[in-house]
């Protein structure tokens, strides 16, 4: 049974944790104080134009102290802002920039833990405006605001104030917009009210006043809603916050619960305060309302100053087998010499039973006389010979914070500890490491070098330390052979350290690597390979070889660019014995843009290998837009447990071209088990292609850049996850690859399948155009764990009360198609009897084992009443006429499948509308049914005669089917010989008749159904004949036992009589062809008002057969067995009907009477 609306808030609060830092996002240390905000940063990005900085100072001070002012009103005097850090470009000097008074130097804040960004380029979508990046759920932060630079420069300081205003309260307690958007099927800018009039959608405390010329069905009608039009408007900030006078937010008093905005579908109908209240803001009367007055807001301004980090190394004697420690110290220096940037800050300490600094804090400068040398040869030849048993980490970590303090403050520092054996932590050596690191302020990054458990546990305690400080955990598996080790611990190393870098350097300080892969030995032959180099991209381009020696590398290195010019690199070559690379380094005007193929000379032995790197820079051409790819998971710790199917694991990855989302990217996610199998194999990865489709499992906007999944079955392990991104930028591909932090997964998955369905939230209705009252319904499929996969059924609703359907309540509708793929579109076509009437519908899944889905999006269905001379007015006595329900379903690739209506459905119809017509045919009919009864009985009495002079043997089949074998008729030695006309009286041939063209049903196949030809053109109908309302304890949720818990029929509503209970009947393939933007939403429950009618397929066009899924069924609950008999049209009536009438009764018993003569 599927949970409402009200039922599911916990678990999707659950679901949806909180999206903290893997490697690019710290969490945000603003906290609310006696009714301030203190704390808040605000980032300006590095090229901001240098001669625009007072400008931007003073608008920004405007907007800020506008925004404070209109959330003190909006929350009552409960909150405004009272410092702000505001982070300028390093470029920027109070004597180029008078405006800033007082500069300092940075400590914690930087670009991307920064709460609010002022960029320099406009985003596609909102321009330079204010908008917030939100890639979790209701009640649930932000990742960061952006606006762009020139907003600031603009004399509209009070409205950009109301924008920042409201954006704040999205960004810090995780709501949403209530007003439509323009072009949005699930949010237009009008909706439908209970009265059927056309309402603006927005929150409102009072009626609104519009001037649109416009149509208001069109998704393109954006209402024009003026200030002097509406004096009384107050709420809501969230809907209208450009207009003066919506000053307040809406509260459950105000709040509008009918209209489709996105606060209403992410936070189920709750208001803006409901969610606000329940913060840690507001808890036991925290900030109370109009407790103090609005605080003036304080400035200070801060500028980068260069990152300092100390490298702290473990040297004991597990860092003496093979080449481990040759590895670690080739590492280190090829780090330090060619990868940090330039003007770090750097220090190194080794650690085993006590620390030692090897070399003190030291900004890294190039030349003869530099210090880059120095400390990256600084490490000993040979490691210590201490056991590792009785290594330090607390002595390390201690000994480098006095490093970082010799540099100034250890805020904003950064320690890389790289270590062995798991870096197992016990917990009172974890707990005073964490305390270390919390009032340091600094951020722990880890590498564990080398991982030598076969099996690895989970929770070693040191992933975990470098996640809660926004750092993160890299693993280099050991992968000793013999007295060596094999190339890929060292690449494996450099590639830890490399990322690691990238989440400590501000972006385009390190170089991008675009090509990055492994070419086994042994072979003696030729490895080939291709990268792709976007236009952005072209300095500094470095392809470069690792090998274990260098007789590996033959002397044949050939490339060739896009154009097909092949580029000998033996004079280009460039060797370096000392961290065992060879490089070729490509001039600028060399590198074209498009996909360049290299080809290797590979010498290496079996057990070794090539590995092969390209990296290169940005160009400073501005016309090219520079790609950025970052990834996290919402795991601030970097541990799960799959105990608690609540805490999912998500990962979701931001594609961006200068702050510009990219859509249609490929973004994979490779996730490998640490450690080997069973039978001494490595793990083989898996890999989960992440999806930016808005559809809020977990993806909660389409289109902005941010590709998220949730990931499934994982088990009690470590893992190690790896980002693959494809994608276009400029009419030009690009490639790039982003290494994740280590994963911890702890606890012991359910042994059933316990995962739901994911939510339909694109639910659309729309009346086809050029009919009377067909109306077409789509949405996404969901899968049946979560998006993965197919779903067993669908359960559709229907009620005229919102509310009912949120609560649980409805009728329920049937006929609907069975569940495609996930993420297909699904379509589906149904006659809409109700007129001028709005009525709301709901959807959700069901998968194989009973988990149901959370509702979907409520929509609305209006048709208006036909013309007269089209179709009668309904009538109370409901009169069978055929209607038609049509499917169709279009595969993720836009290809619809139709349905069409064959000659016999029609020429039905045709004979229900023409009553002279029918009439005349049931004259006929009764005379040929008298003539065939007369020469019946004759024939009976001639049979009659003869058997009392022959013995007539009879052998009848049981259920109509085909005679069966000899052996088969046989019973005690004896045939059974039956006398037909003794044995079938004529109404039980008719049952007989009718049970043997009752389709049988198989909810949630696709399978082709059973119906056979000539039932359809009887019957013609595909929904169920009985549709019931229920109490909202009665909602379809599936508990084991089904039988018990079918809803019953409600009061006022026609119970099926024991004699003539109706079972459904089989959906055939159904389908109607219209464009996609007449689709709308929808939502539903099983009603006599809605009419149904199966439909055959073109040969051609036809796809497998949607199957229907059984209704309330009166036989099932009870035990009995009905008789079969043809089933009913199914209405959707809403009115009630007498229970005590007779009219559907004489409908049928005239029915059966007509077939009977017949």
């Amino acid at each position: 049974m599927a949970l409402s609306i009200g039922q599911y808030c916990v678990l999707v609060a659950a679901v949806l944790t909180t999206v903290c830092p893997w490697n690019i996002t710290a969490m945000t240390r603003v906290s609310l104080r006696d009714n301030g905000y203190e704390g808040v940063v605000v980032a300006i990005e590095e090229d901001t134009p240098v001669a625009y900085c007072n400008e931007v100072i003073v608008g920004l001070e405007e907007i800020i102290r506008s925004a404070s002012s209109s959330l003190f009103l909006a929350t009552r005097g409960r909150a405004n802002f009272r410092s702000i850090q505001v982070l300028v470009p390093s470029a920027w000097t109070v004597s180029l920039c008078p405006a800033l008074t007082d500069l300092k130097l940075a400590t914690t804040e930087d670009w991307a833990t920064a709460d609010m960004r002022v960029t320099h380029g406009r985003n596609s979508v909102h321009g330079y405006r204010p908008w917030t990046l939100q890639t979790q759920g209701c009640s649930k932060p932000g990742n960061y605001i952006s606006m762009g630079y020139e907003l600031l420069l603009e004399n509209t300081t009070e409205t950009a104030g109301r924008l920042v205003g409201a954006e704040w309260l999205k960004y810090r307690y995780g709501v949403f917009s209530e007003v439509g958007s323009p072009g949005s099927p699930v949010h237009p800018p009008h909706y439908r009210a209970p009265d059927a009039s056309w309402t603006p959608n927005a929150c409102a405390n009072t009626r609104l006043n519009t001037h649109t010329d416009c149509d208001p069905s069109s998704l393109t009608c954006s209402p024009f809603i003026r200030q002097e039009d509406n004096l009384g408007l107050k709420s809501s900030v969230m809907a209208f916050p450009e207009m003066p006078s919506a000053e307040e937010l809406c509260d459950e008093g105000s709040h509008n619960h009918d209209a489709p905005t996105r606060q209403n579908l992410i936070c189920s109908g709750k208001s803006i305060w409901e969610i606000m209240r329940a913060s840690t803001d507001f808890q036991n009367n925290r900030n109370v309302e109009g407790g103090l007055m609005e605080s003036e807001v304080v400035f200070t301004y801060v500028r980068p100053q260069a990152k300092r980090l100390v490298l702290l190394i473990e040297n004991t004697n597990a860092m003496n087998v093979q080449k481990r420690w040759n590895f670690l110290r080739k590492a280190i220096q090829k780090t330090v010499t060619y990868d940090i940037p330039d003007g770090y800050n750097v220090g190194l300490v080794v650690f085993n039973s006590i620390a030692t600094i090897k070399y003190q804090m030291t900004t890294l400068t190039d030349g003869p006389s530099g210090t880059r040398e120095k400390v990256g040869f600084s490490l000993p030849r040979n490691p210590s010979e201490e056991d590792q048993h009785r290594r330090c980490i607390i002595c390390g970590l201690k000994e480098a914070l006095q490093v970082l303090r010799h540099g100034g403050p250890t805020a904003g520092g950064h320690i890389i500890l790289i270590t062995g054996d798991s870096g197992t932590f016990g917990d009172a050596e974890r707990i005073e490491a964490q305390q270390l690191i919390g009032d340091s302020q600094i951020t722990l990054h880890s590498i564990v070098y080398p991982l030598t458990d076969k099996f690895p546990r989970p929770g070693s305690g040191l992933a975990y330390l470098a996640a809660r400080s926004g750092g993160h955990t890299y693993i280099v598996p050991d992968e000793g052979y013999g007295s060596l080790s094999r190339l890929g611990m060292y690449y494996n190393l450099l590639d830890g350290l490399y990322h690691t870098l990238t989440n400590i350097a501000p972006r385009a300080t390190l170089p991008v690597k675009i090509h990055s892969k492994e070419h086994p030995g042994g072979l003696q032959q030729m490895s080939q390979g291709s990268f792709m180099v976007d236009p952005a991209l072209g300095i500094d381009t470095v392809f470069a070889i690792f090998y274990y020696d260098v007789t590996h590398v033959g002397d044949q290195v050939h490339l060739e660019s896009p154009q097909g010019q092949v580029i000998d690199t033996v004079n280009m070559q460039k060797e370096y014995h000392n961290i065992n690379m060879i490089t070729v380094r490509l001039e600028e005007a060399q590198v074209t843009p498009g996909l360049w193929k290299y080809k290797v000379k590979n010498l290496a032995d079996s057990h070794q290998a090539l590995y092969v790197q390209v990296t290169s820079r940005p160009r400073s051409n501005p016309n090219y837009l520079g790609v950025s790819v970052r990834g996290w998971s919402n795991h601030p710790d970097a541990q799960i447990n799959t105990t608690d199917i609540s805490q999912l694991f998500a990962l979701y990855a931001e594609v961006t071209a200068d702050n510009r989302p990219i859509e249609g990217a490929n973004v994979t996610a490779t996730i490998t088990k640490l450690g080997q199998m069973e039978n001494g194999t490595q793990n083989q990865p898996f890999s989960v292609q992440l999806l930016d489709n808005g559809l809020t499992s977990p993806d909660m906007l389409k289109a902005d850049g941010v590709y998220s999944r949730y990931v499934t079955g994982l088990v009690f392990a470590k893992y190690i996850i790896t980002l693959f991104v494809k994608g276009d930028i400029q009419g030009h591909k690009f490639e790039r690859n982003l290494r994740l932090g280590v994963l911890d997964v702890v606890g012991v998955p359910t042994s059933h399948d316990a995962l739901p369905p994911s939510r339909i939230v694109d639910l659309r209705s729309s009346p086809l155009p050029d009919t009377v009252n067909q109306v077409a319904f789509s949405w996404t499929a969901p899968g049946g764990d979560l998006d993965f996969g197919k779903a067993d059924r669908y359960v559709v609703m229907a009620s005229k009360n919102q509310r009912e359907l949120l609560e649980g309540g409805g009728a329920l509708l049937e006929g609907w198609p069975a569940p495609l793929e996930a993420p297909a579109m699904q379509q589906h076509t149904m006659t809409w009897l109700q007129y001028d009437q709005v009525h709301y519908l709901v959807i959700y899944a069901v998968d194989e084992e009973g988990n149901t889905g959370i509702i979907s999006n409520v929509i609305s269905v209006y048709v208006s009443s036909p013309p007269p001379s089209t179709t009668a007015s309904p009538s109370s006595s409901l009169s069978p006429v055929v209607s038609v329900n049509m499917s169709a379903s279009k595969e993720a690739n836009g290809t619809p499948v139709l349905a069409e209506l064959d000659t016999s459905q029609l020429a039905v119809i045709l004979g229900c509308i023409v009553g002279v017509i029918i009439v005349m045919i049931l004259i006929i009919c009764y005379c040929i049914a008298v003539n065939r009864r007369h020469r019946k009985n004759a024939e009976v009495k001639k049979v009659q005669e003869i058997q009392d002079t022959y013995s007539v043997s009879v052998t009848v089949s049981p259920k109509g089917g085909e005679f069966p074998d000899t052996k088969d008729g046989i019973k005690d030695g004896r045939k059974e010989y039956v006398n037909p006309a003794e044995s079938w009286s004529a109404s039980q041939l008719l049952s007989n008749h009718n049970a043997n063209n009752r389709g049988s049903m198989s909810a949630g196949s696709d399978e082709t159904s059973d119906h056979s030809d000539l039932t359809k053109k009887i019957y013609g109908v595909s929904s169920g004949q009985n549709d019931f309302y229920v109490d909202n304890n009665q909602y379809q949720y599936h508990i084991p036992g089904f039988p018990d818990h079918c809803p019953p029929p409600s009061e006022g509503y026609p119970t099926p009589s024991e004699s003539y209970t109706v079972t459904p009947t089989e959906s055939y393939p159904e389908g109607y062809p219209f464009p996609p933007e007449v689709r709308s939403y929808m939502s539903s429950q099983p009603s006599d008002s809605f009419l149904s009618v199966s439909c055959d397929l073109p040969s051609t066009h036809a796809p497998p057969a949607y199957s229907v899924y059984p209704s309330y069924n009166a036989s099932v609950c009870s035990g009995k067995v009905p008789p079969p008999i043809p089933p009913k049209p199914y209405l959707y009536d809403s009115q009630h009907l007498d229970p005590q009438s007779s009219t559907l009764s004489s409908i049928y018993e005239k029915r059966i009477r007509n077939v009977t003569m017949v």
